[in-house]
């Protein structure tokens, strides 16, 4: 389990400076609801802030950004043989498996439908 809701600064959106800003919403966006800032304040406020001895909040984004660079994810999907297509369709254990195997660490995926007429994959 990673740490979460420690006593910390919360989330200051002008720490997220411009250009982290457009790196972070290619590596992580919030694909749920859009609202990137909401979001990142979301995951500063409940994990960030237990990393405040080590990492202050501008820290703390870049080495995310750091660790989406170290694991290209889609990179190492691609290596798989699992691409966008319209008719193929993956196991979840399919789209893990190489995940696991690359970065020694077992990710948690959660699956978003889409209208087929909106479906794309970055």
């Amino acid at each position: 389990k990673m740490p979460s809701n420690c006593i910390g600064s919360q989330f200051n959106e002008s720490k997220v400076y411009p250009r982290l800003r457009s790196k972070l919403r290619i590596s992580w966006p919030d694909v749920e609801s859009g609202n990137d800032t909401k979001f990142w304040g979301d995951e500063w406020n409940k994990h960030g802030t237990c990393s405040q001895r080590i990492l202050n909040q501008f820290q703390y984004f870049e080495r995310s950004q750091q660790m989406w660079r170290s694991y290209n994810i889609t990179n190492i999907l691609k290596k798989a043989q699992i691409v966008p297509n319209a008719t193929q369709t993956w196991s979840y254990s399919d789209i893990v498996s190489p995940i696991k195997t690359a970065t020694n660490r077992t990710p948690l995926l959660r699956c978003k439908s889409q209208p087929k007429s909106q479906a794309n994959f970055q």
